[in-house]
């Protein structure tokens, strides 16, 4: 027996697989596989069902488990394992972002485009090594070093980077790059079985945590972070202090004016003193109170002929009631109000939001700054907060035909306290009226946040309408601002 006959028996020898554990002495091509598998895992983006974030996270552990039996068989197999590490880090830090509100916040920002292009590196660099490490694993087993279709990779990535720099889209082009992708990855994987034919086997490497403790490790810390992402990530900071209820002595008179005129007085007790005073000189009052539903209700079923039936739904609670108070305070100027008020406690306590659409249009426009806070009881005590955000926020629709309108909206976002109860609050904004013939409509939509099982997670203001986790009610305050009568 020659010198290299006994070397690969040494190499392939079953004793070795029994003291290394169970991650050393075996075939390189299941170790490839894995690699090969993760790869193609995180290049999917299905974005259904959570897969875009599912399959990306699985198969970094498919890529990281792979390099990890490969890392001592050459330098680029080496480097990219430490890029999985940092790819795993990565993805396991922000899908625990993803369960609070908070993942969105660095979008626009400089430390975003950083932390995108870092990410597009470090993906190349990672391919790189994989093509430095099958010329290396390839030169080991016998064959030639070169490996065109781990080249024609880099190629493939470098392409996709560049399409989505210039922001190409076209079904010819993605045709095209997902042929030679699935091209690209037969050849891979072929050349994982040509290595396992070849008898390569990977040095055997002592390890103090196996495999599969590795991945439950992984799993359970990603479990534990989602939790504590949805159980203290998920509702906006807000500074609440005891109301204090003499602040608005020194607006009694303009208070006791209101409350002549026909102001609600519930509403009116949640003012501020800065907004009762607003109203000072208030020669009319209009108003409108409707108890909304935040619930789903019931079917009921009834019979209305022999063979037909009529399905109404039911609401056995209307949770929400919204109120809309005008106060002429001129000829021309109006101080518009929307008041919410639960009259049941919250079934959740996440985030809520305000929208006044349109809080504008060319015969009305508002005219001086939007103001407003969010009240409620716990524990005995009065509390009072300013809203999160009350800002405005571009919103575009598009209709039947295709056609595009974007408008302005005024919107508040908030978050109530849990354990609290009669949750309430408004916004107040001045507007200015044409002088003959202006019908204000002004619109409110209530967005609550029914339940936190949602990935990821979003706000009620970003989830307004295009999410189960949420519900948005709408209510309007419509009148005759000329002739100063309610109009519904």
């Amino acid at each position: 027996m020659n010198e290299q006959e006994k070397t690969t028996m040494n190499i392939i020898e079953p004793e070795g697989l029994s003291s290394c554990g169970a991650d050393s002495g075996a075939w390189c091509g299941q170790a490839l596989t894995r690699v090969l598998i993760g790869m193609t895992l995180t290049g999917l983006t299905l974005n259904v069902l959570c897969l875009n974030y599912i399959l990306p996270a699985i198969g970094m552990v498919f890529l990281l488990v792979g390099l990890r039996a490969l890392r001592r068989e050459n330098a680029g197999f080496k480097g990219g394992y430490v890029i999985a590490i940092l790819r795993t880090f990565h993805i396991t830090v922000w899908m625990i972002l993803d369960t609070t509100i908070y993942a969105d916040v660095l979008t626009g920002t400089t430390a975003a485009v950083v932390l995108t292009l870092f990410n597009l590196v470090i993906v190349l660099a990672q391919v790189v090594c994989l093509w430095s490490g099958l010329k290396a694993l390839r030169q080991k087993a016998g064959f030639d070093a070169k490996c065109g279709a781990a080249a024609a990779l880099i190629v493939w990535n470098v392409v996709l980077c560049a399409l989505g720099l210039i922001s190409w889209s076209g079904w010819i082009m993605l045709s095209v790059m997902i042929a030679a992708y699935i091209i690209i990855m037969r050849r891979l994987f072929a050349l994982a079985g040509e290595l396992d034919g070849a008898g390569c086997t990977i040095t055997p490497v002592p390890v103090r945590v196996k495999d599969w403790q590795l991945v439950l490790s992984l799993a359970v810390l990603l479990a534990a972070g989602m939790a504590c992402g949805y159980a203290f990530g998920g509702s906006y900071p807000m500074e609440w202090t005891p109301l204090d209820h003499s602040a608005q002595a020194e607006v009694q008179s303009t208070k006791a004016k209101l409350l002549e005129l026909g102001f609600p007085e519930a509403v009116l007790n949640d003012l501020s003193s800065e907004d009762i005073a607003m109203c000072e000189g208030a020669t009319q009052i209009l108003s409108r109170t409707e108890d909304k539903p935040v619930n789903d209700g019931r079917e009921v079923t009834t019979q209305t002929g022999e063979n037909s039936c009529r399905i109404d739904t039911v609401y056995d609670a209307k949770e929400l009631r919204l109120t809309g108070v005008a106060v002429r305070v001129g000829e021309y100027r109006w101080i518009i109000f929307h008041h919410f008020l639960w009259t049941q406690p919250m079934n959740y306590c996440g985030t809520e939001a305000v929208q006044l659409w349109p809080n504008g249009q060319s015969d009305w426009w508002q005219d001086g700054d939007a103001t407003g806070r969010v009240l409620c009881s716990r524990d005995g005590q009065t509390l009072a907060a300013a809203y999160h955000s009350l800002d405005t926020q571009d919103t575009f629709t598009t209709d039947f035909f295709g056609n595009s309108q974007s408008s302005i909206n005024l919107t508040g976002a908030f978050s109530m306290p849990r354990g609290s109860e009669n949750q309430r609050g408004y916004v107040c904004f001045p507007i200015q009226i044409a002088q003959e013939d202006t019908y204000v409509n002004s619109w409110v939509n209530y967005t609550h946040q029914n339940t936190w099982a949602q990935y990821p997670a979003r706000t009620a203001r970003e989830g307004m309408w295009s999410s189960s986790a949420f519900k948005t009610i709408q209510f309007a305050l419509q009148f005759d601002a000329t002739e100063g009568r309610m109009m519904y």
